[in-house]
């Protein structure tokens, strides 16, 4: 599974890295937002790519980008998602559950 990297981001105008961030998945540029984030916000709320971006004030093709993204990184996302709860659980911050 690869970490997503500048060179390999290239096709992604609006998502960007942020290698100092615990998050390895790409954001949004200019918003402290993953993509993946604002994907799950988009389809909970029942919004269209153009209503997601009028409210995060986002170009559209930025919120298709980011669904594409998600779409084609579903294992490495799902992966820092495993990582994510794993962290939070060696700190007590999320309870231990039976898998």
């Amino acid at each position: 599974m690869q970490i997503p990297t500048r060179k390999s981001t290239a096709e992604y105008a609006h998502l960007d890295p942020r290698p100092d961030s615990f998050y390895r998945e790409l954001f949004v540029g200019g918003l402290n937002l993953r993509a993946s984030r604002l994907v799950e916000w988009m389809e909970a709320e029942g919004l269209t790519p153009e209503q997601a971006a009028a409210d995060r004030d986002l170009p559209v093709v930025a919120v298709l980008e980011a669904a594409h993204y998600v779409k084609t990184h579903r294992d490495f996302i799902a992966a820092e998602r495993k990582r994510e709860r794993a962290w939070l659980r060696e700190r007590g911050l999320l309870e231990r559950q039976t898998e």
